[in-house]
């Protein structure tokens, strides 16, 4: 149930994305909330709750709340929050850690080799490799070209949307766009993406399963790992499984470059 909704967080309505969020932040606490908690917390409408348990296959919030409930009962969990006067500064601590580590496993389950493999091929015989990213995977665009000019791969990062766009209508069907998204939706590198593609380039993404920007590229690896939470974590769990895939990606990279070289 869980993956179920995690892996279909690209695909749901503005309203059913909030419920989804509310019950990934804390499963544990969601199977005891009625239907007007779960609206209350999540800020929707009961039907709305009732129309995301129907999307999941369940017959109501009851129905949901019990195969959530089975889940969670086989499932081995780690506790993330300070309990029974634990000092809450290591709490919080312990909370980001686990979180972080609970995000890089689910992207591991993700994770389609063969997806990746093509990904790793494509970026191998592409001429130059442009990058894009927007907010925070912007940050992690400029971090993908410092490992790409370490590997020797001609390749410039762009995180503003104008540049994007006169970048992407300069693209070639011998250059690959490599594109960086946490949710899949960014307008601005969708309208761009669409743009290097009229002009022949191959798309190579990491975004979420499902999600828009995932659809126009030719190779996707499936992250799904980020989300938002109520909690005021500094560093959203999405952040540590992109560098992970990152390092995958580029040990990937590394020793097909040379074969080709």
């Amino acid at each position: 149930m869980l993956d179920l909704i995690r892996q279909s967080l690209a695909q749901f309505t503005p309203a059913e994305r909030r419920i989804a969020e509310a019950i990934l932040d804390t499963p544990s606490t969601a199977i005891t909330w009625s239907i007007t908690d779960a609206a209350r917390v999540a800020k929707v409408s009961e039907p709305s709750i009732i129309r995301f348990c129907r999307r999941l296959d369940c017959d109501g919030f009851p129905d949901f709340r019990l195969k959530l409930a089975q889940q969670l009962a086989v499932r081995q969990s780690t506790a993330t929050v300070a309990e029974n006067g634990t000092d809450p500064f290591s709490g919080m601590v312990d909370d980001i850690f686990n979180r972080a580590a609970e995000a890089l496993r689910e992207a591991r389950h993700d994770l389609d080799l063969d997806s990746l493999r093509r990904a790793v091929d494509l970026l191998a015989k592409a001429r130059r490799i442009d990058i894009y990213g927007y907010g925070g995977s912007g940050f992690l665009a400029g971090e993908a070209q410092h490992r790409m000019a370490s590997l020797g791969i001609a390749s410039v990062a762009y995180a503003d949307p104008t540049l994007q766009m006169v970048s992407a209508a300069r693209l070639s069907p011998s250059d690959v766009l490599f594109v960086l998204s946490f949710s899949g939706r960014t307008s601005y590198l969708i309208s761009n993406i669409e743009i290097a593609k009229k002009s022949g380039a191959r798309i190579v993404a990491i975004s979420p399963g499902g999600s828009i920007v995932a659809s126009l590229a030719d190779e996707n690896i499936n992250l799904n790992a980020y989300r938002t939470s109520a909690r005021p974590l500094i560093v959203p769990t999405g952040r540590a499984p992109m560098y992970v895939m990152l390092d995958v990606l580029f040990a990937l990279l590394a020793p097909k470059l040379h074969e080709t070289g």
